[in-house]
């Protein structure tokens, strides 16, 4: 066997295998001679037919299997043997042919290109500097936290006439071309809406002021704000058919319903607070802003987070092998990667990528690991922040988090994932003790409006 570097720059290289027949003879006679002796043919006895027409029947294969075998071994243990520092896995050579002919040769040759990990310096420092937000919690914020906790536990009653933020429970039937009730078509399915939500806004005026048992001639579509997901199961349909329906559909109210806000008393306070209700609407507030001063100051520390990634970007403009990437990407994951699609879904690769090198290259110099303790701790944010977007509130060391969590860590792939999420995150809390952070007040509406400038500028 020979092995043979070729490095055509500082990113791509091929290595070309060469194999003679005392590569792989034995093993291609060994396996001959077990399927042999298990070998069921008709007119012989099991494992008592012709060596020869066991060779004739399967030889090819099994050649074709072992030689294959032999120079992906010999690929991987020359890529860890060299200590190659490589992107993505080896993949056939474009450049040069690999030499495969089992009718004609005894001899073999294996060409694979490989994607060479950049080569770069870390270089953030002092001079580098970021902001860090103090969001000032002001009335407005208060007050309008407690008023929707206040409609989200109000009751719904029923109205005779509705307004933007009712939610109004209509039967929907499909119309042909010629305003009558479409044969075969959709009929009386249940939807709900509430006008505020309608983008439309001609649309939205027009179920302003209904009552019960009113129909409405209507584009369903662009009611449901032409989103697939929400007609294809509020009728019953598969998304693909969404398409397909009328423009029009008879809208009949059957309900108009109304939250009232819930009144700050006694019964409300505990619905929220269980047992530790406060004492009186001030001391509500108080907790309320609380609360809130401890949510942006989170939200500050993750928009602290997103300046970092920027940073790290900005400060490594590192070139990547970004042909054989693509090329392996479709190679290797064609369910997801295709040349249609290539250039557009690369960029987002490209980015994380990037990232990933510069998070690697701090935690090789930082000498950052997780330990079993760091990957446990993060499954139970994980977990912790998931159960949040449920509406389910789960303290760090409650029975049930750590059930779910001692389950879930029997996963291979899931402590990885938590793995590369320890390695990020104290990645990143390096890199905060690295660079210069400034602190700057805000108010919320001043914060919001930074963050979307700043998204519109980044195409965020």
């Amino acid at each position: 066997m020979n092995i043979e570097f070729k490095k055509h720059d500082d990113l791509n290289a091929t290595v070309v295998i060469a194999l003679e027949k005392s590569d792989y003879q034995e093993s291609v006679d060994k396996e001959l001679k077990s399927l042999q002796r298990r070998a069921a043919i008709k007119g012989f006895r099991t494992g008592k037919a012709p060596m020869g027409m066991i060779s004739k029947m399967y030889g090819k294969n099994i050649l074709a299997d072992e030689i294959q075998r032999l120079a992906t071994d010999a690929m991987n243990k020359y890529i860890n043997d060299e200590k190659l520092d490589i992107l993505g896995y080896p993949i056939a050579s474009e450049s040069i042919e690999s030499e495969l002919d089992i009718d004609q040769s005894e001899n073999f040759k294996f060409a694979f290109d490989l994607g060479l990990a950049p080569q770069f310096e870390f270089s953030v420092g002092k001079k580098d500097q970021l902001q860090l937000f103090e969001i000032e919690v002001g009335e407005k914020e208060i007050t309008d936290d407690i008023n929707y906790a206040r409609r989200r536990n109000g009751k719904l009653d029923d109205v005779e006439k509705s307004e933007d933020e009712d939610i109004i429970y209509a039967n929907v039937t499909e119309l042909g071309d010629d305003g009558n009730v479409l044969d075969g078509g959709i009929s009386e399915k249940q939807i709900s809406f509430v006008p505020n939500l309608v983008e439309n806004a001609k649309l939205k005026k027009l179920f302003l002021g209904k009552k019960v048992g009113d129909v409405v001639k209507s584009n369903l579509k662009e009611l449901l704000n032409n989103n697939e997901t929400v007609i294809s199961s509020s009728l019953g349909i598969a998304k693909e058919g969404v398409s397909d329906i009328s423009e029009n559909f008879n809208v009949e109210i059957k309900e108009i319903k109304r939250r009232t806000e819930a009144d700050l008393d006694e019964e409300y306070y505990r619905q929220l607070f269980g047992d530790d209700i406060p004492a009186n609407e001030e001391e509500y507030r108080e907790r309320i802003k609380n609360n809130l001063t401890q949510y942006y100051k989170n939200e500050a520390e993750l928009w602290l987070d997103h300046q970092i990634g920027h940073l790290l970007l900005e400060k490594h403009p590192i070139a990547l092998p970004d042909a054989f990437l693509k090329r392996w990407l479709i190679t290797t994951k064609g369910d997801d990667y295709n040349f249609d699609n290539i250039e557009e879904k690369y960029a987002e690769e490209k980015s994380a990528l990037l990232r990933r090198l510069v998070i690697d290259k701090i935690a090789a110099e930082q000498k950052l690991e997780a330990n079993s303790e760091d990957i446990r701790e993060e499954a139970r944010i994980y977990f912790i922040g998931m159960y949040r977007q449920y509406g389910l509130t789960v303290g760090m060391q409650d029975q049930f988090l750590e059930e779910t969590v001692a389950k879930r860590l029997q996963d291979r792939e899931f402590v990885m994932q938590m793995s590369d999420r320890v390695i990020y995150r104290k990645a990143y809390d390096a890199v905060k003790e690295m660079v210069s952070i400034k602190t700057k007040k805000i108010d919320v509406d001043g914060y919001f409006k930074h963050i979307n400038e700043h998204k519109a500028a980044h195409g965020e």
